[in-house]
């Protein structure tokens, strides 16, 4: 059972990177005139694609891009007039790029402190075989070099700052994944990729924050779209003796930490089950493609029309695929995960030998177990029929698969590619999150040879002093922001961020500074109080900043208690016409004059020594119990500080 929350990060040596992917708020998109909007409902028409891969720059096929095509997959477009036009559709060369776009990524340039901008813009071409780009390639280019952000006393580097265009958006697949559909209404936004350096992030923790301060700058030029999906984050990752790893379209700050440590356990497992193979004295060459015809061990009347059965001996690996390498997860299954995505025999449909055991992770889980034709038909005598078929050893291991023929073969090569990369530890991959946490083979991480010049755009000279005097733009950063409110009024980091995210670093400020507000309670009413309305149902946007002075003054007068700011704000949401003082009367809370307060604590300490031996009480559990006694009977008109401080002056204790 692995212990997530034993690993040690510094000892492990953990290094993380982000890439940052933001929409850039524009009028057009970024190489077409169409407006950047998304469209829902019944598409105006649809077409469809297949893809193959042509050599990068070098004269190489990229292998991310092979393993792609691989998949064979057929893709079909939802198409939509008012967001989508023949550019979407590859039917025409790129429109000039929009110079909006272009200088807002200069702009940012300067709120993350590049040092290097560039004077000459050169489109190039990203290769992507997964149907998301009509053409098979993202056009993109590099705005800026060599920037930085200030993390936890460390200096961020952030490598390049491009502007590129977004892809389309993913809406179902059919027949295992082959047939692929999108809707082209994102495709060609205008995005802007942050890459920071992967070794300077050396915990979970620092790249959370460095994630949070890019988005919160991005946030403050006012430079990125806002809404649900205008930002992806890719994590890359590595610790000692693994290799760099890529998680895909990482939403939730808060899975980070999980996150991390789920990829650090499972590199450390693979460099383990290395060593075990190295052990077993495992060489590439033992690991033979020879599939062997399974069908007639199974009932044929059970078996799909037109699929076979086909099994692969692995000598040495007995016992490695139970491994487990993620909670919940073993190194069978990342295989199996692996080999359904690039050959498209589902999962259900392979199987390898150790889970004949019944307490093998698939087996003990619903989603994997039910349906699985093998986990229905796998019996001792099955068995023990496959290993002698297979001429397998005591330490020896297999793996079967039930599907058409071609893709079966597609599947055993996959499987024993796998298995040599197990020898060399982890490999260099991209992978996808799954719901519990854990992560999924998705590509092969590209390499320089997917990227080659774009022949439509010719170079773009820049204006090198308009992008000097976009400097002026730049505003308090969010770092700044951070260490002057920390500094000044006492803010954690995460009152912070809450605070930039929601536009109220002005408006509390203003609170502390003209309307002597304390901190935390001017914090408390926008971040709780309004929070709690709001999940009421109530609009908070409808009260003013006047009334939220007012309410918050009456408090820290001693007007009334804090505890009646959320009634008083209640009402006020309710009926923002209504005045102040009708607000108050309606929830009988009125100025108390001292001689009244005088005949309350009079009648709450009778009330006390009714109730207990006061004699035998300390003297702070009696002023406790008379103050909330008076409390009680002038419902809030009184702070509970200054209810105190009486009671605390009439027992002789000023």
């Amino acid at each position: 059972m692995i212990d997530l929350d034993t690993i040690d990060f510094k000892k492990m040596g953990f290094l993380a990177g982000l890439e940052v992917h933001h929409q850039i708020d524009t009028k057009r998109k970024l190489f077409c005139n169409c407006v950047p909007k998304l469209s829902d409902g019944e598409p105006d028409y649809l077409f469809e694609r297949y893809f193959r891969p042509v050599l990068g720059e070098m004269g190489d096929f990229d292998a991310g891009m092979l393993i792609e095509f691989e998949k064979g997959y057929r893709v079909i477009y939802h198409a939509y007039e008012d967001s989508v036009c023949i550019y979407e559709q590859d039917e025409q060369p790129p429109f000039w790029p929009d110079n909006e776009a272009i200088y807002k990524g200069y702009e940012l340039a300067h709120w993350l402190n590049f040092s290097a901008m560039v004077d000459e813009i050169v489109v190039s071409r990203k290769q992507y075989l997964d149907g998301s780009i009509t053409t098979g390639f993202q056009r993109t280019m590099i705005i800026a070099r060599d920037g930085w952000i200030p993390v936890n006393n460390k200096k961020i580097r952030i490598s390049n700052l491009t502007v590129e265009e977004d892809a389309a958006r993913k809406i179902k697949t059919e027949n295992y994944g082959r047939t692929v559909y999108y809707n082209l209404d994102r495709l060609g936004i205008p995005l802007v990729e942050v890459i920071t350096d992967h070794r300077d992030c050396d915990d979970p923790e620092d790249l959370r924050r460095t994630a949070e301060y890019i988005g919160l700058a991005l946030r403050l030029s006012k430079i990125g779209k806002r809404g649900i999906g205008v930002v992806r984050q890719d994590v890359n990752l590595s610790i000692t003796g693994g290799d760099r790893v890529e998680l895909k379209g990482v939403q939730d700050l808060d899975m980070f930490d999980q996150m991390c440590r789920r990829e650090v356990a499972r590199q450390d497992m693979l460099i383990k089950i290395a060593g075990l193979l190295k052990e077993r004295s495992l060489t590439k060459d033992e690991l033979e493609h020879t599939y062997i015809d399974l069908t007639e061990n199974f009932d044929v009347t059970k078996v799909p029309k037109n699929f076979i059965i086909m099994g692969i001996r692995l000598p040495k690996f007995g016992g490695i695929f139970k491994l487990e390498i993620q909670p919940g997860k073993d190194f069978g299954q990342d295989i199996i995960e692996k080999t359904e995505l690039i050959s498209g025999i589902p999962r259900q449909f392979l199987f390898q030998s150790d889970e004949m055991d019944a307490n093998s992770f698939r087996r003990k889980t619903i989603n994997d177990s039910q349906n699985n034709f093998f986990f229905e038909q796998m019996t001792t005598d099955i068995d023990k029929k496959i290993r002698k078929i297979l001429n397998l050893k005591k330490d020896e291991a297999y793996f079967i698969a039930l599907g058409p023929q071609k893709w079966v073969i597609h599947a055993m090569k996959k499987i024993i590619e796998r298995c040599k990369m197990a020898l060399d530890g982890v490999p260099q991959e991209t992978r996808r999150l799954t719901l519990d946490g854990n992560s999924e083979f998705l590509r092969v991480i590209h390499g320089k040879d997917r990227l080659y010049p774009d022949t439509d755009t010719p170079p773009i000279d820049m204006d090198m002093v308009k992008i000097q005097q976009l400097k002026e733009n730049v505003g308090i950063r969010p770092w700044e922001i951070y260490e002057e409110l920390n500094k000044k009024y006492g803010f954690d980091y995460y009152q912070v961020v809450k605070l930039i995210r929601h536009e109220l670093v002005d408006n509390i400020t203003k609170l502390i500074n003209e309307h002597r507000v304390d901190p935390q309670r001017g914090y408390d009413f926008y971040e709780k109080t309004l929070v709690a309305l709001r999940r009421e149902g109530l609009d908070p946007s409808v009260i003013t900043f006047e009334q939220i002075i007012e309410i918050l003054k009456g408090a820290h007068e001693g007007f009334y208690d804090f505890n009646q700011i959320p009634n008083i704000t209640r009402v006020l949401l309710k009926q923002p016409t209504k005045k102040f003082k009708q607000v108050l009367t309606d929830l009988k809370i009125k100025a108390i004059t001292d001689a009244e307060l005088l005949r309350y604590y009079n009648e709450a300490l009778n009330e006390v020594k009714a109730k207990f031996e006061t004699e035998k009480l300390e003297k702070n559990e009696l002023t406790n119990k008379i103050t909330g006694n008076i409390m009680r009977r002038i419902k809030g008109s009184l702070s509970g500080k200054k209810v105190f401080d009486f009671v605390l002056m009439k027992m002789g204790g000023k």
